[in-house]
């Protein structure tokens, strides 16, 4: 799928910056556009937003966290099935408030 992040069409040539209306990320273009299978060279450059940053720590975090532990997953859900599992409330806040400041 081809996208036009720049303004330009096929065979226009310049160096031209450009935003993408959700500040998804800035694009620098200073070699001429070419049609489809050229491979990127040197001088393309691109700068992801503050937002791409965020997501991409995440994604990174997220695939070094560990498999599910099957174990306790079975434990805890006994100890709901049987009414034994208690929830504090404290923790739970305070996990949310902490969870929503790293974001």
């Amino acid at each position: 799928m081809a996208m036009n992040i720049n303004g330009l069409t096929s065979g226009q040539t310049g160096t031209t910056k450009a935003r993408q209306n959700d500040g998804a990320a800035q694009v620098e273009t200073k070699a001429p556009q070419k049609s489809g299978t050229e491979s990127a060279s040197d001088s393309d450059v691109v700068q992801l937003s503050d937002r791409a940053r965020v997501l991409k720590s995440a994604g990174e975090t997220v695939s070094k966290m560990p498999e599910i532990d099957q174990e306790k997953v079975d434990r805890i859900r006994s100890a709901i099935e049987s009414g034994d599992y208690k929830i504090d409330h404290e923790k739970l806040a305070a996990a949310f408030r902490r969870f929503e400041s790293e974001l």
